[in-house]
């Protein structure tokens, strides 16, 4: 798979909270990096964290405003948006930087603008 189908994927699986599809993305020893966080290590942990987030997190959206795919790295630049009470979102800008290896994403590191 290439790496904007492999993004695809791993962005749909975000959105259908589906936190074993969306960690089978990731390499066996991928890295997940949330901008200002230690990194996740290994798709266990990051199963882990999509699980814990998706049943216990707010409710929100990931919006790609820019993909930038040059062999096999990605530039995604995006949008976090998180319903606040009221109706309201709030959102944060950020740019992840994704490595693949053999069709899976080995680094997901994420920085905040």
């Amino acid at each position: 798979m290439d790496p904007r189908e492999t993004l695809a994927q791993l962005f749909a699986s975000w959105r259908q909270g589906d936190a074993l599809r969306a960690a089978a993305h990731f390499a066996p020893d991928g890295i997940y990096a949330e901008a200002g966080r230690a990194p996740l290590m290994g798709r266990d942990e990051i199963v882990a964290h999509f699980t814990r987030f998706f049943r216990d997190g707010p409710r929100w959206r990931f919006e790609v405003d820019e993909l930038l795919v040059e062999g096999g790295q990605a530039a995604v630049f995006y949008r976090f948006l998180i319903a606040r009470e009221g109706g309201e979102w709030t959102q944060r800008r950020g740019c992840a930087f994704v490595r693949f290896e053999s069709g899976a994403v080995a680094e997901w590191r994420e920085y905040e603008a």
